[in-house]
């Protein structure tokens, strides 16, 4: 069986370069914060260089990282069904069977909402960490695909095990 993968939004790449330059920006701001404190011990580690380092780790998850996870995202659906690959360093293909989706929900973040994406999790029944998340689909296809599973989801007959017999 050949599994038809299906990209994220190509806003998604914007998303997670954002994203990653927020955290960058915050992490920028604590060492600022240890520097005006004089917690910040600039005799041992000038700040010219935590500067420079910033900026070369900025310029690597912003830009570098942040585009090559978005080209190793993917989704897709079959009929046993969800699958998603993800990883920009370390590969990971993971499938969630259609009969094990307990609860179906659409996330929307105050910056994915920004970007025009959203994310579907799916959470299943047994042990944690079965659950999966999609990222980077348009708000309507993921409204749209959240009720097709659903549907899918109520329409499967329930399987009855009677051991009485």
């Amino acid at each position: 069986m050949s599994i038809a993968w299906v990209a994220p939004e190509p806003s998604y790449r914007s998303y997670l370069q954002v994203r990653s330059l927020l955290s960058m920006l915050i992490l920028a701001g604590m060492v600022a914060g240890a520097f005006f404190t004089g917690i910040y011990p600039a005799d041992v580690f000038p700040l010219w260089w935590a500067g420079a380092i910033w900026a070369a780790l900025t310029l690597f998850f912003s830009v570098f990282f942040a585009s090559r996870r978005f080209l190793f995202t993917a989704y897709a659906r079959s009929p046993e069904g969800m699958h998603l690959k993800r990883g920009a360093l370390f590969r990971k293909i993971r499938a969630v069977p259609l009969n094990r989706i307990q609860h179906v929900e659409f996330k929307q973040s105050f910056l994915e909402r920004l970007f025009g994406i959203a994310r579907l999790a799916m959470y299943t029944a047994g042990s944690g960490g079965a659950d999966l998340t999609i990222p980077g689909l348009a708000p309507e296809f993921a409204l749209q695909l959240k009720t097709e599973l659903l549907t899918t989801i109520a329409n499967e007959p329930e399987q009855e095990e009677d051991n009485n017999e």
